[in-house]
């Protein structure tokens, strides 16, 4: 309903902000560390998500789509909250996280407030299983040969829950030599040359 809003920030509190379009102020809940990033009366376009409840409606919003994404990928998760959502996007950046759920990093999540061991192996079983059925519904749908390298393939299916198409990941892959590299350096080296392009 909502895909995204375009004003000058009116107010900024812990973990919202009004941003004024049109006349009209809208309270968006952001990410601490983005509200960090900004400044009252600053011009900034966010991304937002609308939560419709029976009794109550919120505007979660990022300074970025790749978050926006991301977040959305997260509430998927049975347990996982906007709120909730917001905290791990707050202390963990997409990439890292990416790099979480690739290699099943239970300790780098269990390190975000808010989040027990329980809850981190949730957020990485439930997100990686839900992204490999999609990827294989696509390669079906294409009658594309999925990927053989092993490594190659979990860094592609960890971007893919960042949001990026599969076509940005082999386009970047055809460029870089990964050889025999671990999921972590394939990804952080596709994600380096993405940040290049």
């Amino acid at each position: 309903m909502y895909a995204s809003f375009k004003g000058k920030i009116e107010e900024k509190l812990k973990d919202k902000i009004v941003i004024e379009v049109n006349n009209i102020g809208y309270e968006i809940y952001l990410p601490e560390s983005e509200i960090a990033e900004i400044t009252e009366n600053q011009e900034v376009k966010v991304y937002t998500y609308l939560q419709v409840r029976e009794d109550d409606m919120k505007l979660f919003g990022f300074l970025s789509k790749e978050k926006l994404e991301f977040f959305k990928k997260l509430i998927c998760v049975s347990g996982v909250g906007p709120k909730v959502a917001l905290g791990i996007i707050s202390n963990v950046s997409p990439s890292d996280m990416c790099i979480a759920i690739a290699t099943e990093n239970v300790v780098a999540l269990k390190s975000i407030p808010g989040i027990g061991p329980k809850m981190a192996q949730k957020i990485i079983f439930e997100l990686k299983d839900k992204v490999l059925k999609d990827q294989i519904e696509q390669l079906e749908n294409k009658n594309i040969k999925p990927i053989e390298n092993a490594n190659l393939k979990e860094a592609t299916t960890a971007l893919q829950v960042l949001g990026y198409s599969e076509r940005q990941i082999k386009e970047v892959i055809n460029r870089i030599d990964i050889g025999t590299d671990s999921v972590e350096n394939i990804i952080r080296k596709v994600l380096k040359e993405m940040q290049n392009m």
